[in-house]
Formats: C-alpha cells, structure tokens, sequence
C-alpha cells in the first residue's frame, strides 16, 4: 500500500488519530476515537475529525461502529468526518489529538498548531507534544503533563441483556497481550469452567475444550461469563477498557497475574470508587 504524500485538516479544531507505525486494528484506541469524536462534536460543538492512518480499513472501522447505538444522523456526521489515508509523509492539522500517546509515524513530518496525546506506554519523544493527558495514579507528572483519565462513553453502548454460558474467556492479541499454549493450559487446569474461548487477532494452536475465535465478533457478549484477565506484555496496562466493558455488561472477573498491575488496580479503583464514564460535562476541553 503506499502512504499518502499529504494530509491537510487544518479546517477542523482538532484531529483524533494513532500512531501509524503499527496497525492497532479495532482495538481500545480506535474507541476512543470514535468516543471522543462523539463527545467533543455532539457535546462540546468542536469541529472536529478523525484520522486512520494505520492501514485499518473501512469495513474494519464499520464494524468497530456497530458497538455503539448511534443515530442515523450520528453516525452520518462520523462517516463524514473520518478520513482515511495509509501513513501519511506529511500532516496539517491545528490541534493534533494522538490517543495513543506515540509519535511513532514512520517519519512522517506534522505541521500542528498544537500536539495533544493520551499518555499510554510510549516513552519515545514525550517531550515533542505540547501537552500529555495522564492519569498521575499511574504516571509521574511531566513538565507537560495534565493530570486526566480517560473515560468510557457508556451511554451509547447498545443496551444488551447477555447470556452467561459457563465459559472462562481469554484475551490474547500478539500486539500486547499474547499467551502462550502453556499458559492458557495452566490456566485452565486451575479453573472449573465448562468450556474456555480465547479471542486473539492470530491463529494458534489452543488445547482441548478451548475454542480459538478471531476478532471481531458479532455475538462477543454472548459466548463468555467470566473474563479470564492476563498480565499485558506491555509496560503498564494503562487504562484496561476491556474490565470495564464487562463489568458494565455484568460479566465475571478473573486475575491470573503475576502481579496486580498499576493500571489495572487504577482502573478497578475508579470502577469501584469514581467515574468512568464519558458524560458531557467532562473537563477535557479545558485541558487542552
């Protein structure tokens, strides 16, 4: 695929976007784009888009859109405003909203006004951003760093009752958190589930009674009870949405660590004690 000579955005106030280095596929970050364009369009009146330049592709993006009961007119203003161009060489935007938190765009030059990103585990070039937004429970404050958590727009979530099959589910992508045929077997032979599923974006072999399904699935909250939860491969898990989506979907919660993870305990803290969720009267436009 080549990359896109150049990408102008500066008639919008702000472009939500990822690194490209990587594809990150229909993953937390991809929500928060779509979650944040919604409150910061519909209820904060930016102009604003969202870039994907990471080789995801429309369809992929449909069906991440099918997570959420959005209006026809909702959904006609994202389609609208989201732009797809494969790793750009060269950006304009004015405020740049990287909700990964890394500039790792293979080169690429950007021509901001103002780089604003998602603290996340991306050390690389922290210093280059103008502001980073991070949760100072997990991180140490940065000479432009802002405290803020990140939030969950919970209220257009499809509204489900789902079914609990007595089936302990794995999570398992090779971006951050791939597993191993031993681990998923030692796991199991320490759990009383009747069946086990294991949701990966990579073929693997499984052991018996584990059933491989790649993501995206349509029937997700139908064919687990209990979220079987594994340490990430990275860093710091930093701001876990999977926990909380099945807590809000009333599923089960299982932690098979080596150690209770900083951001983790962060976000079971939050869950239990603050809030989450994404509301309009959240404080993030005056953050940035």
């Amino acid at each position: 695929m080549r990359r896109t000579p150049i990408v102008m955005l500066k008639k919008f106030d702000i472009t939500l976007t990822t690194s490209w280095e990587t594809k990150h596929g229909i993953s937390g970050h991809l929500f928060e784009m779509i979650e944040y364009f919604y409150h910061l369009t519909f209820h904060k009146n930016k102009s604003v888009c969202i870039l994907i330049a990471d080789g995801l592709t429309r369809e992929e993006f449909d069906v991440a859109l099918e997570k959420y009961d959005f209006t026809s007119d909702e959904l006609q203003k994202i389609h609208e405003c989201t732009f797809f161009h494969y790793q750009p060489l060269a950006l304009m935007a004015k405020t740049l909203f990287i909700v990964n938190g890394s500039l790792r765009t293979c080169g690429a030059e950007l021509f901001a006004d103002k780089i604003v990103m998602f603290r996340c585990n991306d050390t690389l070039e922290l210093d280059k951003a103008d502001i980073i937004l991070q949760d100072y429970d997990i991180y140490d404050p940065l000479p432009n760093s802002v405290h803020y958590k990140k939030k969950i727009l919970f209220s257009k979530f499809k509204k489900l009752n789902p079914k609990k099959p007595n089936v302990g589910m794995f999570y398992g992508t090779k971006h951050s958190r791939k597993m191993s045929y031993e681990q998923i077997d030692d796991i199991m032979k320490k759990t009383n589930f009747d069946s086990y599923l294991l949701l990966t974006d990579h073929q693997m072999d499984v052991p018996p009674r584990c059933e491989l399904r790649i993501v995206p699935i349509k029937d997700l909250w139908d064919s687990f009870d209990t979220y079987i939860y594994t340490n990430a491969s990275t860093l710091v898990d930093c701001s876990p949405r999977f926990v909380a989506e099945c807590n809000h979907y009333g599923k089960g919660l299982e932690f098979f660590s080596d150690k209770i993870d900083l951001g983790l305990q962060t976000r079971l803290n939050d869950m239990k004690y603050g809030d989450i969720e994404l509301k309009e009267i959240d404080d993030l436009c005056s953050k940035i």
